[in-house]
């Protein structure tokens, strides 16, 4: 696999850095702000904060365990460097720890607006100002450690030795000016005290051969999480592609209901009930009483809606692939299966904690989510994939619906609302009479994508996951089959095989999660381990995926990294350590509705 790019996050903002040692994406002060630093979406005007030796060098890159703070190590004829990076806890603010027996260029180049004004430059005796020539903002660097003046005015050479290289981001350079100046902590201890935070909360130990992927993905999916919020952002990037030259170039520095929903259970799964918690109440914090509980599938970072997409076009895209988008239109589609997700996500922390209570206190919302799903469920949707031409009824969004009532059933009888329980236990019996009369083929003795829509996509997987499909029914059988057939090659999965925009052209990394625990509620253990193995060979060298992977190119596509494929890892091996002892979930079988 060829390396693509080292994570780093404190849970305010996070970073990508190469690995050759340049930081090349930075947004400041928070995840969705605009970029300071931008080069992965144009090498020419993105901006870039590099170290490297003045003569050609090998590197390689690994974390400190049980963190998100990455050392870079270079290597060079004459003697090696080791770069460590990591964002500090509670600051806008990269540093970047440097130990090397040769002497190093450093070059700082911030631009605001992702690239699109040039940073007005003031030179200090150990360092830079750079501000925005539109607005009070900068950023500043500082550079601790004996060294000569810069070469020009973004350029330093560091002698052999040790030093630490700050960045530091303020809204405001005037008012902020003095005490911005000041660099009076250890910098080894503020290394410690960031190494501490990410040990802080407590992993499982997974033996073998996939404990290394399971622990860093519980840890990007705490990277991905706001510490001031509990949110979880479907990943800290924008724009990357899903194909290289291609124009599937989204935003998704958003908290999607359903990809957020994924989290909560993934967490809990891997005992992290707190995080599990929070999340949760973030989500439930954004249910409106009127219209669809959700504005939009997804939200900002602080909870509030985000409306439509625009181009950045003075960029020329990652390796070419234009349009660059900020915001996303996704935001005006009609996707029926979020409320389905979040109730699950609720049911299965009641079960894990018991916290009845937490139903009695959030009754106003789930009876909102629930309530809605039922007035609601036999409506065209964009289905879980985003799609932008015209809505149609998808086998997954029906299925979702379905959750989000028989989960409010549950519920209800949980804190003694029958009366409700009755009626929302009616409309669940309609919703999945409607998926089999209309969802499944009696010719093809299958499930399909939707009404009138024969072939399969990857998301039908998800049925036995909710209880919806038993894995020993023929019918589910036969569909797995053809997801097996059509959708799988050399061990990972694609979503489908085309949409209006043209062909799937590489693997969808969640789908091989969801394959797995299928083969789990089939009691497969064999065969989930090996679907997951697969998976982790398809990894960057730091266990990390995007959205899709290229498996001919051996490297990571779409946004990077990616909540939906570690959420779903982090599951399926938690899942996997269960063994036989996994839980069917059979209690939200659906009525017993005979095979055509």
């Amino acid at each position: 696999m060829k390396h693509f790019y080292g994570f780093i996050s404190n849970g305010q903002t996070a970073a990508l850095v190469s690995t050759h040692g340049s930081i090349e994406w930075l947004p400041l002060p928070q995840f969705d702000s605009d970029a300071v630093v931008s080069r992965m979406l144009d090498d020419e005007v993105g901006g870039y904060f590099a170290l490297r030796p003045e003569t050609s060098f090998r590197a390689d890159q690994s974390y400190v365990p049980g963190t998100n703070v990455l050392e870079t190590r270079l290597q060079t004829p004459s003697g090696n460097a080791t770069i460590t990076d990591y964002l500090v806890i509670g600051r806008a603010e990269l540093r970047r720890l440097v130990r090397s027996d040769v002497p190093l260029i450093v070059e700082c180049r911030p631009r605001f607006r992702y690239g699109q004004s040039l940073a007005a430059h003031e030179e200090l005796a150990d360092g830079a100002i750079y501000r925005d020539p539109q607005d009070t903002a900068a950023v500043l660097l500082f550079l601790r450690g004996s060294h000569p003046g810069p070469i020009d005015r973004e350029r330093w050479l560091l002698p052999p030795g040790e030093y630490e290289l700050v960045l530091r981001y303020t809204p405001d350079l005037e008012k902020e000016r003095e005490q911005l100046l000041e660099l009076d902590d250890d910098p080894e201890q503020t290394l410690r005290d960031a190494v501490h935070y990410w040990r802080s909360a407590p992993l499982p130990s997974i033996p073998g051969p996939l404990g290394a992927a399971f622990e860093r993905s519980v840890l990007t999916m705490r990277g991905l999480t706001s510490r001031a919020s509990g949110a979880v952002l479907a990943a800290p990037s924008t724009s990357l592609p899903e194909q290289l030259g291609g124009t599937r170039n989204w935003d998704y520095r958003f908290v999607w209901v359903r990809d957020a929903s994924y989290a909560a259970e993934a967490f809990q799964l891997v005992g992290d009930m707190s995080a599990a918690r929070r999340l949760i109440d973030f989500l439930l914090g954004a249910v409106q009483m009127t219209g669809k509980p959700f504005l939009s599938p997804f939200m900002r970072i602080d909870g509030t809606f985000s409306l439509g997409e625009r181009e950045l076009r003075w960029l020329s895209g990652h390796r070419g692939s234009r349009p660059v988008r900020v915001g996303n239109a996704a935001s005006a589609q009609l996707q029926l299966d979020v409320e389905g997700d979040l109730l699950w996500a609720i049911w299965r922390y009641v079960r894990e904690s018991n916290d009845v209570d937490f139903v009695r206190e959030k009754w106003w919302a789930i009876e909102r989510l629930v309530t809605w799903s039922t007035e609601n469920w036999q409506r065209p949707d964009a289905s879980l994939w985003e799609f932008r031409g015209t809505p149609q009824r998808y086998t997954h969004s029906l299925v979702l619906c379905w959750v989000a009532i028989q989960t409010g059933v549950h519920l209800g009888r949980l804190v003694g609302r029958e009366d409700v329980a009755r009626r929302w236990a009616e409309a669940a019996h309609d919703v999945a009479a409607d998926v089999h009369a209309l969802c499944y083929d009696p010719d093809l003795g299958r499930y399909t994508q939707g009404v009138g829509l024969p072939n399969v996509d990857a998301a039908l997987l998800c049925l036995p996951l909710y209880g919806f499909a038993s894995p020993d029914d023929p019918r589910w059988q036969r569909t797995l089959a053809a997801i097996e057939r059509d959708l799988v090659e050399d061990g990972l999965v694609y979503r489908y095989r085309a949409d209006e925009m043209g062909t799937a052209r590489h693997p969808f990394t969640l789908g091989s999660t969801w394959l797995a625990r299928t083969y789990l509620r089939s009691g497969e253990l064999p065969r989930a381990a090996a679907t997951l193995e697969r998976l982790v060979a398809s990894a960057t060298p730091l266990l990390l995926w995007g959205e899709h992977v290229d498996p001919q190119e051996g490297e990571q596509r779409g946004n990077f990294p990616q909540l939906f494929p570690h959420a779903g890892f982090a599951a399926a091996v938690a899942e996997l350590r269960r063994g036989a002892a996994l839980p069917r979930l059979r209690d939200l079988d659906p009525p017993q509705v005979p095979a055509p």
